[in-house]
């Protein structure tokens, strides 16, 4: 699916300017727009800029269906005929009014500079789910299976019997086995394959974080292609800068 719009008349110091649209293929997305401005000074260095395809519904929902940061912008500068192929995450179902988002790193949070909404609503259709019944092997008739709670064992009257010396000694206390994978991924030490564990890390994301070594802050991690301020806030939470 496919879509195209043209960016409103905002007099902002940081906009989008010109058309801008999207195309989803599969699991991937490619927006395509063709400026992205700063207004302000010359001397005047924007924050880390962030642009995010979002998605709202009636009901009040919001979902981040694609992001990435693009870096700082001079002012009286701009960016022109801009790609960016980034890891598609489809809504729930239901009717969404998309817009392209322009966000800006303020020190604590990513703050909304500019927003341009698409005209043609994104829909995605509600899909069931088929639970197959259990087939008995003899009747080969759909029925539904009923599990049996197991019935409690009645325990037998054991005698008692005169306690030896091997009984009276004291007995060692069992230790208990740690837990495995109760530590965090190190950004900086940690091999490929365990950044690619991380539930949410896409591998390509592993891979470039694994090659641009080493990172000495979070917010140089959203330097990653692919990697979005949502997708960081899930990850911190397995994850470790050392």
């Amino acid at each position: 699916m496919s879509a195209i719009a043209h960016s409103l008349t905002l007099k902002k110091d940081l906009s989008f300017n010109g058309s801008y649209g999207f195309r989803v293929h599969g699991d991937r997305i490619t927006l395509t727009i063709q400026q992205i401005n700063n207004h302000r000074s010359f001397d005047n260095l924007s924050g880390t800029v962030a642009i995010e395809l979002r998605g709202y519904r009636q009901d009040g929902a919001e979902a981040v269906l694609a992001s990435t940061t693009i870096g700082q912008l001079s002012g009286q500068h701009y960016l022109s005929n801009c790609e960016y192929d980034l890891i598609f995450t489809a809504p729930e179902a239901g009717q969404w009014q998309l817009a392209l988002e322009l966000r800006e790193w303020n020190g604590s949070d990513y703050e909304l500079i500019d927003s341009q909404p698409f005209d043609v609503p994104y829909v995605v259709a509600w899909q069931p789910t088929v639970v197959e019944p259990t087939v008995t092997p003899t009747t080969k008739e759909k029925v539904v299976s009923i599990e049996e709670a197991p019935a409690t064992p009645v325990s037998k009257p054991v005698k008692s019997k005169k306690p030896t010396e091997q009984d009276k000694a004291p007995k060692a206390k069992k230790t208990a086995p740690e837990k495995e994978g109760s530590g965090l991924i190190s950004i900086n030490q940690s091999s490929l394959e365990e950044l690619a564990s991380v539930k949410g890390m896409p591998k390509k994301v592993a891979k470039e974080i694994v090659e641009k070594r080493p990172h000495t802050s979070w917010e140089a991690l959203l330097k990653i292609k692919g990697m979005g301020p949502r997708m960081l806030k899930k990850l911190k939470k397995a994850l470790k800068l050392d």
